[in-house]
């Protein structure tokens, strides 16, 4: 599978998918009027990684501020990434970093709504790396 890297822009967040170190991580804004020109390939990259995992796949998520779409388009992502996790032998970190008690509610919403287990991290948004030449 090939790697997939997309930098931020004003309306989307930085992707950055690594099938081979087991990595997804998805960081910024995303207020996109089309969510699924956005999030329909991340979707089908994780539809395809699904079927033959690394031993163990980190997600990172870190927003700064999300829409409605988004969320929608961020559940879909999560409920993908439920196969990984029904299989025993591989290992699934989600990381939900967050700046804000609005992005920690949300994360937990994920949380609940997925049955998945989330690590929550207090971060600042400052932190984000958005230069796309350090990937």
């Amino acid at each position: 599978m090939e790697r997939i890297l997309i930098g931020a822009t004003q309306k989307s967040p930085l992707v950055h998918m690594d099938a081979n170190k087991g990595l997804i991580e998805i960081s910024g804004r995303s207020t996109p009027e089309d969510t699924d020109k956005v999030f329909g390939p991340i979707v089908h990259w994780i539809e395809q990684y699904v079927k033959k995992p690394q031993e163990k796949t980190v997600v990172n998520f870190h927003f700064e501020y999300f829409n409605s779409s988004t969320t929608k388009a961020l559940m879909r992502l999560i409920n993908k990434l439920q196969t990984i996790k029904k299989s025993k032998s591989i290992e699934l970190e989600i990381n939900w970093l967050y700046f804000d008690e609005d992005m920690l509610e949300y994360g937990q919403d994920f949380e609940e709504l997925s049955g998945l287990p989330f690590n929550f991290v207090e971060s600042d948004y400052s932190n984000i790396n958005f230069d796309i030449e350090s990937y």
